[in-house]
């Protein structure tokens, strides 16, 4: 049912919400395609992994921006939430690194 989806759905979210993994990736992971489009703090590129062929949007930020815009915490969060939602019509995050 409609409800034990949710219930389950919020259950996985808290458990990734509390132990959000570290570094699951690096850059020399994937190969660069194409540019998708730009923002305020960075890009977002087409992206092809190199182990498995998967391709991904990749969001590049510019740090110093960031830290600029003061945007540190409201970064943390987005990657934080990302990385917890599991959900259809919603982004999932697959990986992250520095």
């Amino acid at each position: 049912s409609v409800k034990e989806f949710l219930a389950k759905a919020k259950e996985d979210f808290l458990r990734k919400w509390e132990s959000p993994p570290q570094n699951t990736a690096g850059l020399d992971d994937f190969e660069r395609q194409k540019t998708l489009g730009t923002g305020s703090f960075g890009r977002v590129m087409m992206v092809k992994h190199k182990s498995t062929e998967q391709y991904y949007a990749m969001k590049i930020l510019d740090k110093q921006k960031v830290v600029k815009l003061k945007q540190i915490e409201h970064t943390l969060n987005e990657k934080r939430i990302l990385q917890a939602v599991n959900f259809p019509f919603l982004v999932k995050l697959e990986y992250s690194f520095k």
